[in-house]
């Protein structure tokens, strides 16, 4: 009997393979959007996995697939202590900025959000600068954003799917 977790794997490859095949002639022209695109959202996917992977399945997961990785910056249970002084947080922040804005200097888990949103914020410029300089009309401006939203979030959950179920996927019994 499958679990929902493989129904929903399942579905997200058909939806995939469909994905590629009916737009394949489009892509072709296009690939050297969906390049920039596409790899930036497969970078996010990836640092997305991570951090879920860090949160959800660090000991059994990514300490395993990484044995000799730090703990203190990796392990959110840890690490979140990192920004305060003498990592106590009692004591109050570790320095000027390390609890709010400069957060993201301190540990695994706010480093990878702080990227991601960055790179997520850069690409949405991009695209947004491409679609500006665009001269189609509204209907095939709408048709061709809906089509470039499915395929890069197809992209982006393969990014996703390669770090937290293949690479850093729960070793069982451990």
């Amino acid at each position: 009997m499958k679990t929902i977790g493989q129904s929903a794997k399942s579905l997200l490859i058909v939806i995939m393979v469909l994905l590629v095949q009916i737009n394949w002639m489009q892509a072709q022209k296009k690939w050297k959007d969906y390049l920039v695109s596409g790899s930036a959202m497969f970078v996010s996917g990836m640092l997305d996995g991570t951090i879920e992977s860090i949160s959800y399945h660090y000991e059994n997961g990514f300490k395993q697939r990484l044995p000799n990785a730090n703990d203190q910056f990796w392990n959110p249970a840890v690490s979140w202590k990192n920004k305060y002084y003498q990592n106590n947080p009692q004591m109050g922040p570790k320095f000027l900025g390390s609890t709010t804005i400069f957060a993201c200097t301190t540990d695994a888990y706010h480093l990878l959000r702080t990227t991601k949103r960055s790179i997520d914020g850069a690409n949405l410029v991009y695209y947004m600068n491409k679609e500006c300089k665009s001269n189609k009309t509204f209907q095939k401006r709408w048709k061709s954003e809906v089509k470039d939203f499915l395929i890069l979030t197809a992209i982006r959950c393969a990014g996703f799917h390669l770090t937290y179920s293949v690479l850093f996927r729960p070793q069982a019994g451990k």
